[in-house]
């Protein structure tokens, strides 16, 4: 049997970047205790971060680098 982790969706990652601090630091706990996320869910974060948020690509490597370095990627596969 496999160990059950929590999926992070788009917006545990948005929070990162939002102005509600606790909701940051919240977001940066679950992240910290690892968990798997989707390279939809990068994607998803990194389009809202930069057309919506105005990062810059520096900002958005940084942010996605941290948080590929916390989670597991889980890969797009098509479905069967």
């Amino acid at each position: 049997m496999s160990a059950q982790t929590d999926f992070f969706d788009t917006n545990i990652i948005l929070y990162l970047l939002g102005k509600d601090e606790a909701k940051a630091d919240r977001a940066l706990a679950l992240l910290g205790s690892g968990g798997t996320i989707s390279v939809q869910v990068l994607n998803e974060a990194a389009s809202v971060a930069r057309r919506k948020l105005g990062c810059d690509w520096q900002q958005l490597a940084e942010l996605l680098g941290t948080v590929r370095g916390l989670c597991a990627v889980c890969p797009l596969r098509p479905w069967s």
